[in-house]
């Protein structure tokens, strides 16, 4: 019934859009200026934005520098239905969330070798590095990607695309910005001719800042350089080859924010007993190649890459309180590092027929390597087999085979049905050993643990080690142009994850031990339903795009506390999830001198059960139904606002000199929604009121003056410029409620120079 009237709404929306489009340009005159054209590559091929049916967003490189977004949290900020959350040093942008869609969790502390929902691409590698400096664009693909992109894709796609070197030009670009917290920016870029044949493009990026709640706690810096050489020895071929590095430091320690366990919502100063400390270096390496082929009918490509990420260089031994006290330090034996390989090889056509098409097939292989021990420091002089101690280790791979289609077949002139398929192997292998020592105390509990022995340990049986998933993805899209200018399309397609294996302690009453249990991930299915229209107004002054949306997503998989305390008694948890929503988009070119933007977005996601009042989870393979309280509270997922709209306002103001000043106002609303998922126990006590994060708006102004040659430019910018407070997350799990902050005011200038 609900999918029901979700298809006849959106019907009714699309066609009230577009009788609305078409009366409204029949009535208007031509002018003179138009709405640029955005050319995306969303479908690995290059293509209208606004002739292309499907969900995707385009956001240019110069843009996001004039606004000085410049990490991946602020890139996404305005764009609908998009959410950025805490992720790993492995893949800082594994965990962002499209349409509710989210990664696998897992409670092993294993997660960095699951695929994220949204998969990111960096020109066309997954998972690669330097996406936020020399860039070109950034595309956002939502809904599942399968059919086109490997390793999953189910929530959608974002993909960097950085420039490319440019034969016969001799160029570069320097930038430099400075702001509050100390902020310092800079960005420098330089191509370079060689012969009419080879080019190359260089660039470099330094960004560090002070910690917004404590200056030297959160402090953070990154270096990173790319280069690109360009080789096109014929007009059809051409061939990019790539290398990049990043170091990334980020200092942890000092005060940290927290919730008032007395007052919902207030933050305020934890001092943590470490001090402020270097955490890093994080260093990664990438290397890529791109080759493409144009013959007459159809375009060869093949992208590689090679991607490392090493951990090992720091040395950070973290001190709680004093060791002559008996109290804590951690310390790991051995940092993370892992590295991955990538393969993609597609052919697709490039003509104007009835049929277009595109086969590929890709590989991936990641490897994964993590130790971590933690040492409880007695009392001065004592023994070292009184020394508690607790240590972890992940090991192993994952690979990834694929192979997929897509078609496409003009039935007219203006309908078009699109169909793609995809294959999908995926093998793992895991070793995970787990063990900790009678003596052990855990910080995270603030309480002893029994152990039956000396010590324990809980290691992955050999049979378990290895898992493999088989799945075949699909996509059925459907489009017609009602006018040149106005169309309307449905798309049916699906998406999975795969699933993993840990394992891990479970502790019975008195927090007793009472072994090591094998917790096994299954796979992760979806299949969405969506439509859509994009229609152009007023001679292409204004356009108006829109989509809603319905997900039937099975088996998402969450570490949730089963305890009725502490310390937690965490378990897989499986439930259905039902998402849906609709997203609008509209720019409007009022004048020659005046742009407007609006975006909004309703999401909506819910685990669903046979009964109202309840969830039937599954836990190691067995169905267990909760309680009211865990249903009302598992009932949405964290983090994500059920309604979010963005407004911008730019004026262009010619001067004199053919220099132009620019100011521009945006305004980002967002409504209120949970910070964490809470277990009975936390409702029983009456967590639920630190719960919510209330709705809030920010405030994003600028101001750009550019010379009449396009050489040189200042900006003035702020951001949050009312210095709203708010949370992104908020972990309850323990006495402290440590929180994730919002950005604070922001402000500073930024200078550019091209030669």
């Amino acid at each position: 019934m609900k999918k029901c009237f979700l298809f006849v709404l959106s019907v009714a929306l699309a066609c009230v859009l577009t009788a609305t489009g078409s009366w409204a340009q029949e009535s208007t005159s031509k002018d003179e200026f138009t709405l640029e054209e955005i050319t995306v590559t969303a479908e690995k091929r290059s293509e209208n934005l606004q002739q292309l049916p499907s969900s995707v967003v385009a956001l240019p490189g110069n843009n996001l520098a004039t606004q000085s977004k410049i990490t991946t949290r602020q890139i996404l900020e305005n764009v609908p239905n998009v959410t950025f959350r805490t992720s790993s040093d492995v893949n800082p942008d594994g965990n962002i969330a499209i349409r509710g869609i989210q990664r696998t969790q897992d409670n092993s502390g294993n997660n960095d070798v699951l695929p994220a929902a949204t998969a990111i691409y960096v020109d066309g590698i997954y998972e690669g590095i330097g996406g936020h400096y020399d860039v070109n664009r950034v595309e956002v693909l939502r809904g599942p990607q399968g059919t086109l992109y490997g390793r999953s894709a189910t929530g959608g796609v974002i993909s960097f695309y950085t420039n490319d070197p440019k034969l016969n030009e001799f160029s570069g670009n320097l930038s430099f910005e400075v702001g509050n917290y100390n902020l310092l920016n800079a960005e420098d870029v330089i191509n370079i001719p060689i012969g009419d044949k080879v080019a190359i493009r260089a660039a470099g990026h330094y960004y560090s800042r002070d910690g917004y709640f404590d200056k030297e706690g959160q402090q953070t810096q990154t270096k990173e350089a790319r280069i690109k050489a360009l080789f096109q020895p014929t007009d059809p071929l051409k061939i990019v080859l790539s290398g990049s590095i990043q170091k990334t430091v980020d200092w942890v320690g000092g005060s940290v924010p927290v919730v008032n366990d007395k007052v919902p919502g207030e933050v305020i100063a934890s001092v943590t007993p470490m001090s402020p400390t270097a955490d890093g270096p994080k260093i990664y390496k990438q290397l890529g190649l791109n080759v493409n082929y144009d013959f007459d009918s159809s375009t060869l490509t093949w992208i590689a890459g090679y991607h490392n990420f090493d951990y090992s260089g720091n040395g950070v031994v973290q001190v709680w309180g004093n060791p002559h006290d008996g109290l804590y330090s951690y310390f790991p034996d051995k940092y993370p590092t892992d590295w991955s390989h990538t393969e993609e090889l597609r052919l697709a056509s490039n003509t104007d027929k009835a049929l277009s098409w595109l086969v590929g097939a890709n590989y991936f292989k990641h490897e994964f390597d993590s130790h971590q021990g933690g040492v409880q420091i007695g009392a001065a002089n004592v023994p070292y087999n009184e020394v508690e101690w607790s240590r972890r280790f992940y090991s192993g791979n994952i690979q990834n085979y694929g192979l997929f289609t897509e078609e496409t077949y003009k039935i007219t002139d203006d309908f078009r049905v699109t169909a793609g398929l995809r294959y999908d192997k995926t093998k793992l292998y895991n070793e995970m050993l787990f063990e900790e020592n009678v003596n052990y105390f855990d910080i995270n509990v603030n309480q002893a643990r029994t152990y039956p022995a000396d010590w324990a340990g809980g290691i992955l049986p050999e049979d378990q080690r290895k898992q493999d998933f088989d799945n075949i993805t699909y996509k059925l899209r459907f489009e017609y142009n009602l006018t040149p200018d106005n169309m309307i399309y449905f798309v049916t397609a699906t998406g999975f994850l795969p699933g993993s294996v840990a394992t891990g302690p479970q502790f019975g009453p008195g927090h007793v031990l009472t072994g090591f249990d094998v917790r096994v991930l299954d796979e992760q299915k979806l299949t969405n339903y969506e439509l859509g229209t994009k229609n152009q107004f007023l001679n292409n002054t204004l356009r108006v795009n829109g989509a809603i949306f319905y997900y039937d997503e099975s088996g998402y998989p969450q570490a949730y506390n089963l305890s009725d305390g502490m310390p937690p008694n965490f378990a897989i948890v499986t439930v259905p999830v039902e998402v849906y929503g609709a997203e609008a988009q509209v720019e409007w070119l009022l004048t020659m001198s005046d742009k407007l933007d609006l975006s909004a977005g309703y999401l909506h996601t819910k685990i669903t059960g046979s009964d109202p009042a309840t969830v039937t989870w599954s836990i190691g393979g067995q169905d267990v139904v909760s309680s009211g309280a865990d249903a009302a509270y598992l009932g949405e997922m964290p983090a994500y606002p059920k309604f979010q709209a963005t407004a911008a306002y730019e004026h262009t103001f010619t001067l004199a000199n053919g220099s132009t000043l620019v100011p521009r106002v945006e305004v980002i609303y967002k409504g209120e929604y949970y910070l964490d998922q809470l277990a009975k126990w936390q409702v029983d006590q009456g967590l639920e009121a630190w719960d919510k994060q209330d709705a809030f708006a920010l405030c994003n102004a600028n101001l750009a003056w550019t010379s009449a040659d396009q050489n040189y430019s200042v900006n003035l910018w702020i951001r949050n410029a009312f210095d709203e407070d708010y949370l992104n997350s908020l972990q309850l799990a323990n006495a402290t409620y440590m929180a994730d902050v919002g950005d604070p005011r922001t402000f500073g200038v930024s200078m550019s120079v091209k030669f």
